[in-house]
């Protein structure tokens, strides 16, 4: 029986090299991606009152709005034509707010896409979408 203080090894867990142990980055204790996916079904994460009506997410967000929020408290993203309000994510960033901070304000898909282009962010984020870039042409498989 494991200890209250013991968590328990996760799936998949495997063998690593030293060099890959010194670069792994270890997430705070309920600050992993899926917390994140529990407390997106929780509560409200996109900045809006949380008994106020869903913001309209298809509003457009001029590239000036968008620079407007480009703090740690108040950080805006453009990702793939979408803009997303990470004021909620950033203490769930594997990376930390730090490595965000360059994106904050600004569209970051190419940037996003330097590092983890494998990763759906757009899944990870959709909670916290506050309308879309200039331009942004949907597509059924996304929205």
């Amino acid at each position: 029986r494991a200890m209250p203080d013991e968590r328990p090894a996760s799936a998949g867990t495997h063998a690593m090299t030293s060099a890959q142990a010194s670069s792994r980055i270890v997430v705070r204790p309920g600050y992993s991606q899926m917390d994140w996916l529990r407390r997106t079904k929780r509560e409200r994460v996109d900045g809006g009152d949380a008994d106020a009506k869903p913001l309209d997410a298809s509003r457009v967000i001029s590239l000036e709005e968008l620079a407007t929020h480009a703090t740690v408290n108040d950080c805006w993203i453009g990702l793939r034509g979408k803009v997303y309000n990470l004021t909620a994510y950033v203490e769930y960033h594997p990376g930390g707010a730090a490595v965000l901070e360059e994106a904050f304000g600004k569209d970051a898909t190419a940037l996003f896409d330097k590092y983890h282009k494998y990763v759906n962010g757009e899944y990870i984020m959709r909670a916290t979408r506050v309308g879309v870039m200039p331009g942004y042409v949907g597509d059924s498989d996304s929205d």
